[in-house]
This record gives C-alpha cells, structure tokens and sequence, in this order.
C-alpha cells in the first residue's frame, strides 16, 4: 500500500525523510522523496489560496462593485507554487494512505486538508503532529499517529479564519475607499479583522495621552526607629480626604496633619506575617518570547520569529509559532539529554528532579512550547545565539526551586492617624540565584509585635506627579494582542472567557500585522503608513488617526474581533457550526457597508492644497477616470455644485495641475466642450465662448 506523506515545508520533508530512511536509502525526486512503498513530499506553506473577488465575476475588477459574498467558496493555485501543487496532485492519485504532516495548528490543519480537499482525495488520512525535527521528537510523533478526521473541527476553524478575514478585507476596504473618495480621500482605507483594533489600540492610546493633563499629590511618610533600627511607613488617609483616585490633591490637609502628629505616641496596632513563594517564569511561547526579546535586546517581532524559525529548521529548538507555555510530562525525560549539550553557565546548579508547573499535559494545546532540543546548537550569529540562549535559560529554570520569602506587613497608630508599611526578607532565592537577580532584603523591619510603642517618628510630605500613559512599543503592543481580554469592555459578558482565546491574531501573523500598519507601500505603490516608529515607541500618523475615527466603532473595539476568536476556538472544539460564524460574519459587513456609504465623511485637506473657489469649503482634488482614460481635478465636497448649472464642476488636467479658467465677462469659471467643430470653452452664465488652444482657453 502506497503511503503518502505531505509536509507543510520542504525542510519537514527534509526531516522526515532522514527519520524514515536512516540509511538514507531512498530516492530524491523532482518535489519528493521515494523509498519502497512510502513518498515523502511537501508544500511551501499555502500553495492554494482563496479566489479573487474579479475570478468570481470580472465586474469585481471595479472596486464600487460590492458586496462580495461567494456562494461556494473557490480555491485556486498559487502561480508560485503551481509546479509543487502538480507534483503532490499527481501524487495523490496513487496513495491508499496519506498522512497530513502540516504544522501541529490550525493553519497547519488548513493547507494541507485543503489540497486533499482540492483533490478530492477519498482515501485513508492519518495526522502526525510533529513539535521538533530532533530524532527524539520525530521518533514520539510517529509514536503518535492519529486518525485525521479527529482535527476536521480545527480545519474548520481554519476555514472560518481565512474566510472571515476575506469577506471583512475584501468587502469593507471597498466600501470606505469609495465612500471616502466622495470626499476627497485618494487613499485606499485598509480594513482588517484583526488590523483595525490593532491600531486602534495605538490611537486610543496617544489620545490618552495628548489629553493627558499631570497633576500634583502629596503623600506623608514617617520614619520611625525601635531596637536601633529605621523603618518607614506611610499614611493611610480617612477616605473623607481622598479623591477618587486614593489620592491627596491638597497639601495645607497632610500640614495639618503633620502638625497634629507632632509628640504624639506612636503604638504598633497590627503586625501580620506570611510566606510568598515565587515560581520560575514558564518557558517561552511565541508572543512570550517576542515581548522579552524587544524589551532586553530591541528586537522587532518579525526579527524574533524569523531567527526561531531559523533555529527551528536546524533542529535546534522546537516548534516556533507556539501559543503554549507548558510542557508534556512525557518530556521530561528529555531533560538529561537536552542539558548535556547546552551551554549555559550556571546549570549544575539546577535540580533534574524537580518538576515546575510547566509540565502540565492539561494545558498543552496544539503544540507545546518553545524549548531547545537534544540537537547542539553551533554556528549561530549574534542574533540567534542571542534567541537560542533565551530559550535555553528559560527551559533550565524550570529545574530551580521556587524563590521564597517572608513578607510582614504592619500598621501604626499616631494620635488617630493610621501609618501602613511592610518589609521583606528572602528565606530561599530558589531560581533567582540562577537568573543572576537581585533577591536581597527589602526594607528590613525590626522585631514589631502588637502593642509595641515607638520611642519617635519623624514626618515628611512627598510632592508627586502624576504620569501619562506610556506608548506601545512593538513588544507591548504584541502582548496587548496576545493579552486582548484586557483592554475588553469591562461589561463584557464574555470578557473571563476571552482569556482562553490567547489573544487576536495568532503567534505566526501578529508581527506581520504590526509590521504592515507601518508599510509604506504595498505591491509597488504608495501607500499612507498608519503607524510610525519613532525610536522605540510607535506613534500613529494622522491617516491612521483619520481611518479609526471614520469607521464603524464596532471594528474598532478589540471586543468584536476577540469575541471572533472565541467563536473560531469553538469552532475547534466541535462545539459551534462553521456556518453560523460564517452568516455572522457576513451580517456584520452588510452592517458596516451600510455605515460606511451613509457616512459624512469630513473633507479631506492638503496643507498645500487649493481651496475651491465655488464653495470655499472643500479642496480641489485630482481623479481619475479609467472610462476615459484621463485624468481631471473636482472639489472633494460633495454639496458643492455649479451655481448655474447646479451640477458638479469638473476641471481639466494640466501636467497634474487643475485648469481654473474664468470668464473675461462675468468671472464665472469655464467649462471645455466638444462641438461639431471641435473643443470649446463655454462660460455657462453669460454663454460666451472661448477657442481652445494647447488644451485651454484663449482668451
């Protein structure tokens, strides 16, 4: 019986084939591997792609055509990769079993189930989920080989995503674009799923602090010795003196309570004691890693993905885009083989016995996370020795005891005045030692017991400012996507739920959407950038500004598209029909094409641009009209008109420039005419006319 494998990637393929044929005993062919009665061959990731909206109908070719609502869904070769496609069609042909080796995750699911879908393969499909390249991973993967039709619920996810995203894309970046050029707008409105609260969270953001205002706010703090030893606290004010932000906005108050304080007897009024125990950092998973890496070294999320991936093909770490911090249990006995060729100082020190929170096989999802392999990572660059040593420190943590410490928090009674303070002392650093962290004792208190009197205090007034938020940097901003539930409507019903959807986006697209918002141009042209980089921070531009506040909130809010990725990990789990999502998804663009094409967009304006001399409200702005095949210049107001004709007012084009020619007699602007003798220019209010000469009027 014919075995067919298909690899996501030719490197996977690579793997195995050195896994099936350890003797290399089998023959290389053109897009495949071949050995007794089992072949090997490979995608290069999406080799099918989602038809067009113009190969549904060549009216769509004009983008004010829309809606675009496929009937039944087409999927079509991609020119770049048609040869390979060929080769696994032809191959599919002769197979009695093929086994879907895409990548352990949705995407993964998708492309390969659709070539057999394409195909329409009727045959046996089994599933290998493969999270390294190693001999060890390799050898439990095949240990593993599941049915396939066990993952067909996260194929269909996968085809919610991908098709949830081209009816919003596809449908919705139409709608505003044309509705927006009404008023002047020449750029294309770039609406995405998971792209538009994306940047809305940036403008929301810079809002805030644009209207940030900082205020001053007193504090009062005592410093206080017993047995010797200095302590401090701070007052805790009556609630009657606060503001709604805990907060002491009047200093003449903490004056009169520091005169107040002045000899009165000091009284310890509570001492409470308890053990804090502080576990090692899991080990990273995508977003994790993408978030650390930028903080420590500035690196952007594609420069991340891009070098795991890299380590990944080397079989130096496992799987790259993983959304899991924990480990199978299983694996653990990988740990003696794996530190044996790491290189990490420090390492003796860790205990192989000890069992960290990240082996947890209930909290595995498709993949597990990104740890190093038993293969010894050499000849790397400065960047992936960089990333591999991350990596690698964070896998040995989990071998380091928790760090412990005892924490005694205490109150203080001064006339009818209430001092709180704590202090902290480090019984155990546990994996801190390793980390290389400062771990000493923080505040040290003396012995305070209940009733104990202090000989004196003394008191000062702290003056404070309040601070603006910060701007997102390319790492925050990543974790404010994986993290979406936390910028959800607090009322949100669904807002605990949405913590099990692991953000909007996933691990694999969230860098190439954070890297697109700054693009500044897309398949050779320009393009208006939503958001700049300027030094680490991310700003938006005024267009990206423009584009937030001119579409429907619903888009914007980090709630509608979180609540999508609730409803596709439903989809996943076999709990929820595609369908239903699907008709959703739909509902909601008819909703905002309704919005966008009855929307008064405001009229867009060029700081060098010409008012127009009709109405003086709008600008004078260049089109293009491909009836005609030229170009011409018009006010981007929509109720401007001629107030003659009471119709709108064109302008010819002269090398890029509007011709604004007005009429000697009346100065009423011409208008250009054909007649039976050729063009002519016509003053439309006292009809004189004027010959054309070189395109414009001689007067």
């Amino acid at each position: 019986m014919k075995k067919l494998f298909i690899a996501e990637k030719p490197d996977i393929g690579r793997a195995l084939a050195g896994y099936l044929w350890p003797k290399g005993d089998y023959k290389k062919q053109q897009g495949y591997f071949e050995g007794g009665d089992i072949i090997v061959s490979w995608a290069y990731g999406h080799i099918l792609r989602l038809a067009t909206p113009e190969e549904y109908d060549e009216k769509y070719k004009f983008w004010k055509n829309y809606p675009i609502i496929p009937q039944k869904w087409q999927i079509k070769p991609s020119a770049n990769t048609k040869k390979q496609l060929d080769i696994v069609l032809k191959l599919l042909k002769g197979a009695d079993i093929v086994v879907n080796a895409g990548d352990p995750d949705r995407e993964g699911q998708l492309l390969i189930d659709e070539i057999l879908d394409y195909a329409g393969y009727k045959g046996k499909v089994q599933r290998l989920l493969l999270n390294a390249k190693d001999e060890v991973s390799l050898k439990r993967a095949f240990e593993n080989i599941q049915d396939n039709s066990k993952y067909k619920s996260l194929y269909m996810a996968g085809l919610g995503r991908t098709r949830a995203d081209w009816l919003v894309g596809m449908n919705l970046t139409r709608a505003y674009s044309v509705s927006a050029r009404k008023y002047g707008y020449n750029t294309i409105f770039r609406i995405g799923r998971v792209k538009i609260p994306t940047l809305a969270l940036v403008v929301n953001r810079e809002k805030e602090i644009q209207n940030f205002k900082s205020t001053k706010y007193y504090e009062l703090i005592g410093s206080f010795t017993k047995d010797n030893l200095p302590f401090k606290a701070q007052l805790k004010p009556s609630d009657k003196l606060i503001d709604a932000e805990n907060r002491i906005k009047d200093k003449a108050i903490l004056q009169a309570i520091k005169i107040k304080l002045r000899g009165a007897d000091i009284t310890v009024k509570d001492v409470q004691k308890k053990n804090l125990m502080e576990y090692p950092p899991l080990p990273y998973s995508l977003d994790t890693l993408q978030v650390e890496a930028n903080k420590k070294y500035g690196f952007s999320p594609k420069t991340v993905l891009d070098t795991v991936q890299q380590l990944y093909e080397k079989k130096f770490v496992s799987y790259p885009r993983s959304d899991c911090n924990y480990i199978p249990e299983a694996q653990k006995e990988d740990a003696a083989k794996i530190f044996a060729i790491l290189d990490i100082s420090g390492k003796e020190k860790a205990d192989l016995t000890i069992k960290s929170k990240a082996w947890d096989d209930k909290k595995i999802t498709a993949h597990h996370a990104i740890i190093p392999t038993i293969v010894k990572a050499n000849e790397l660059d400065d960047t992936q020795q960089k990333i591999y040593e991350m990596i690698a420190k964070r896998y040995v943590l989990q071998f380091f005891s928790p760090c412990t410490a005892e924490k005694t928090t205490f109150t203080l009674s001064v006339a009818d005045e209430v001092f709180t303070g704590s202090g902290q002392i480090i019984l155990e650093a546990g994996f801190k030692t390793f980390e290389g962290k400062e771990t000493s004792d923080t505040n040290i208190l003396p012995k305070l017991k209940t009733g104990d009197k202090i000989d004196k205090g003394d008191y000062l007034i702290q003056e404070k400012k309040t601070t603006p938020p910060k701007r997102f940097t390319e790492g925050t901003l990543l974790a404010a996507m994986a993290n979406i539930y936390k910028f959800v409507a607090a009322d949100n019903p669904h807002r605990e739920k949405l913590k099990e959807v692991k953000g909007i986006g996933t691990p694999a697209t969230r860098d190439t959407i954070i890297a697109e918002l700054q693009e500044t141009s897309s398949k050779g042209k320009d393009i208006e950038p939503c958001l700049k980089k300027i030094k680490k921070e991310l700003v938006p531009t005024q267009f990206g500004i423009n584009l937030i506040e001119n579409i429907d909130k619903s888009l914007t809010y980090p709630d509608t598209t979180a609540e999508m990725e609730y409803r596709l990990s439903e989809i996943a789990e076999g709990k929820q029909p595609l369908q239903q999502f699907l008709d959703d998804v739909i509902k909601m663009v008819y909703d905002n094409i309704k919005y966008a094409e009855n929307k008064e967009f405001p009229i867009y304006r060029d700081k060098d641009g010409i008012t127009c001399p009709i109405c003086g409200k709008g600008q004078i702005v260049r089109k293009y009209s491909a009836k005609i095949d030229k170009h011409f210049h018009m006010c981007n107001n929509p109720d401007c008109v001629s107030p003659v004709t009471g119709k709108k007012m064109f302008f010819e084009d002269d090398g890029g420039k509007p011709i604004m020619a007005k009429c000697p007699n009346c100065k009423n602007l011409l208008v250009k005419k054909l007649g039976k003798n050729g063009e002519f220019w016509l003053c439309q209010k006292c009809n004189k006319t004027y010959n054309d000469k070189n395109g414009k009027p001689e007067i």
